[in-house]
């Protein structure tokens, strides 16, 4: 059981660095952002012209996601024993695709490691 406080919730595995997740919950939180993104994008377009408030959604849930996804690529890093500074190729065009790709197929690293328990959980 979870120390209170470190419990592992969707919170913490789309808005929090500290902990490793798994690629399940890397998929999906990823597989989250792009439907939320098409989602907003639709909704944007949708219409003849594009107000100021729906290019702030638009910003605001692009800048959200983004956040999300670096941390979400951080924990992943942590999950396989690599430093997350690496998720910052996640950002770059020509790398984006081949990280990600790597990081949804990359076995777990079993043991504990310095990022935390295992994957899935919060380090303490």
């Amino acid at each position: 059981m979870a120390l209170p406080g470190r419990e592992t919730t969707v919170g913490w595995a789309l808005f929090q660095w500290d902990g490793r997740i798994g690629r399940r919950v890397f998929i999906l939180g990823t597989l989250f952002w792009m439907m939320a993104n098409a989602a907003v994008i639709a909704f944007v377009t949708g219409s003849d012209d594009i107000s100021p408030g729906s290019f702030s959604l638009f910003l605001t849930t692009a800048s959200l996601s983004l956040v999300s996804l670096l941390m979400l690529g951080t924990k992943r890093l942590h999950d396989i024993g690599m430093p997350g500074m690496a998720s910052v190729l996640l950002l770059l065009p020509a790398f984006s695709l081949i990280l990600f790709f790597v990081l949804c197929v990359w076995p777990p690293v079993r043991d504990d490691n310095r990022y935390g328990p295992g994957s899935d959980m919060r380090s303490s």
